[in-house]
């Protein structure tokens, strides 16, 4: 009985796919002072999620140099189709997905926080060197990712501050810190380089499949309750 519970709570508290109402839209990117060659920092602006300074999650997808756009995003947990390091499924599409990782989601809500520290954990990510910063945490998050990238000090700085392992660090997020993948399409439905973002207040919506398991959970449960009462 207590495991039955247990097991509910959990389904209910962390779906396996993150829906986000009403805030996927379409996207613009806007030139940017920061930006590091392909990667960030870009300057994001979207119909669901407001303007805000983002960074790439893959390598082999692209958006056109800003200023460009529109394209359309869906909010997820992950990258679509991911590259190598995909490793789970995205119930969208059906595509590969690399979900975001802890380590990445770390470093980026303390970017959107104004809070990160230069990668030696002292100073500020945004002093007069911050082009050069900017280059170096965008090859961190494509590290993390397993996109490539650089094991630098940014890495380092996410395995201290989580108190994790070279290997935890990349583990998946499940949606920690309120970061999300932006997935993008062109406007022919291709996918485009997928992007960073942050979602501060937003309603979890589970899986149909996770809905209908809870459903036969509580059924459940009704039937031994109503047992023990007769």
């Amino acid at each position: 009985m207590a495991g039955l519970v247990a097991g509910l709570a959990v389904m209910m508290m962390a779906p396996s796919l993150f829906a986000y109402n009403g805030l996927d839209g379409t996207i613009t990117f806007g030139a940017s002072t920061y930006q590091y060659g392909d990667g960030g920092e870009f300057n994001a602006v979207t119909t669901g999620l407001g303007s805000f300074a983002t960074f790439c999650l893959e390598t082999s997808e692209y958006i056109g140099q800003p200023p460009s756009g529109p394209y359309t995003y869906t909010i997820n947990t992950g990258a679509v189709p991911g590259d190598a390091g995909a490793g789970a499924t995205d119930p969208n599409t059906g595509l590969p997905m690399d979900n975001i990782s802890i380590g990445t989601a770390w470093l980026y809500s303390q970017f959107r926080a104004g809070t990160l520290t230069l990668d030696t954990g002292t100073g500020s990510y945004f002093d007069a060197n911050r082009l050069a910063n900017a280059g170096e945490l965008q090859n961190a998050i494509w590290y993390l990712e397993d996109e490539g990238g650089q094991n630098n000090g940014y890495v380092a700085l996410a395995e201290e501050a989580l108190d994790l392992t070279a290997i935890q660090v990349k583990a998946d997020s499940n949606g920690a810190y309120g970061v999300v993948a932006l997935d993008l399409f062109n406007l022919a439905g291709s996918p485009a380089q997928d992007q960073l973002a942050m979602v501060p207040s937003y309603t979890v919506v589970p899986e149909p499949s996770t809905v209908a398991l809870i459903a036969l959970g509580v059924g459940a449960l009704g039937l031994v309750l109503q047992r023990r009462l007769s």
